[in-house]
């Protein structure tokens, strides 16, 4: 118990240790060069519950072309620290200030490395350890979330098939999930490349599993120079309204006398994510890097920020009618 509750002050450490199967864990580097070229690095582990299958990965998600490389490697390859983000897998290393590549697969090949200043991560306390708040004392949920960095500076080099992608003034965000499954609906968005420096949006929803009924949990972050502005479930924020238009999303959202409002428009260019499935990993998240995403903050109805990027991260899965009809009726 003492152990467990140590690991919930980590968010970014690993917590599958001792978990039972099934399990998976990984964590998402989300890389945008100063010339907007967008690269998504995922290294974790996964166990089935239902066969004899544990391994451990590194995903490539190239936002250019679309294409998604998913490297296995024996579990025996995975070594990741229960107090710390420190992981390795092969030769390939992961932490909080860099990441360090070098994998030859076939026709794939990456080498590199991209170091990180400046992580600005969600704020963990007693009360709230981490984006999930209080939710993440419940040992019941399914997916748990953490939020490593909004937002941070980059420097170093990727060498991706031959072509190299250079880092240097880049920015980056590091998220990361562990726990049986994804939700089995959501609809999420990240960027930090707007118009005003040190600015990021995180915001997702999700149909979450609780005690044999579901709820539509919510975790908004919007980070403008070194404050955070957080509007959550567990904070009693409010959904004024969600709806979906297409490839359009808008969402409207109140916390005490802030209202922060999201436009989303959905991008062209996706690529498959592998997530956890009952017997392997599987291609079942389509994302897309090239969306666009808008927000306005006002407090008294007082214009804080207003602001736009053409470089966001963008899902919607799943059944995203059912989500929205609960969402709109919380």
């Amino acid at each position: 118990m003492i152990k467990w509750f140590k690991g919930l002050q980590h968010p970014e450490a690993f917590h599958g240790t001792d978990s039972r199967s099934p399990y998976f864990e990984g964590w998402y580097h989300k890389l945008v060069s100063k010339t907007k070229r967008s690269i998504v690095i995922i290294p974790g582990m996964y166990r089935s519950g239902e066969v004899e299958n544990e391994f451990s990965f590194i995903m490539v998600f190239d936002g250019n072309s679309g294409e998604v490389h998913f490297e296995r490697f024996s579990f025996d390859h995975f070594v990741s620290k229960t107090n710390a983000y420190d992981t390795e897998i092969g030769k390939n290393h992961f932490s909080k200030d860099k990441i360090n590549l070098d994998i030859k697969s076939g026709s794939f090949s990456i080498r590199g490395a991209v170091n990180f200043s400046g992580t600005t991560p969600w704020p963990v306390n007693l009360l709230e350890p981490g984006c999930m708040g209080w939710y993440s004392y419940l040992p019941i949920m399914e997916c748990y979330h953490g939020i490593l960095s909004m937002h941070h500076n980059l420097s170093g080099a990727l060498l991706i098939n031959g072509e190299s992608i250079d880092f240097n003034n880049g920015y980056g965000y590091i998220e990361k999930d562990w726990g049986r499954n994804f939700p089995q609906s959501w609809i999420w968005t990240q960027a930090n490349h707007f118009k005003k420096e040190k600015v990021s949006l995180s915001a997702s929803i999700a149909k979450i599993p609780l005690l044999g009924t579901r709820f539509a949990g919510f975790i908004v972050g919007l980070l403008i120079d070194d404050k955070l502005y957080r509007f959550t479930t567990y904070r009693s924020a409010k959904i004024k309204y969600i709806k979906r238009n297409l490839n359009e999303i808008e969402w409207v959202l109140k916390q005490g006398n802030l209202t922060l409002s999201i436009y989303i428009r959905i991008g062209k260019k996706s690529g498959k994510l592998y997530a956890p499935d009952k017997l392997d990993m599987v291609k079942k998240v389509e994302e897309f890097l090239d969306s666009s995403v808008k927000f306005r903050l006002e407090e008294h109805q007082k214009l804080i920020l207003e602001d736009e990027s053409d470089y966001a991260a963008t899902e919607v899965v799943g059944d995203i009618e059912s989500l929205l009809e609960l969402a709109n009726n919380i």
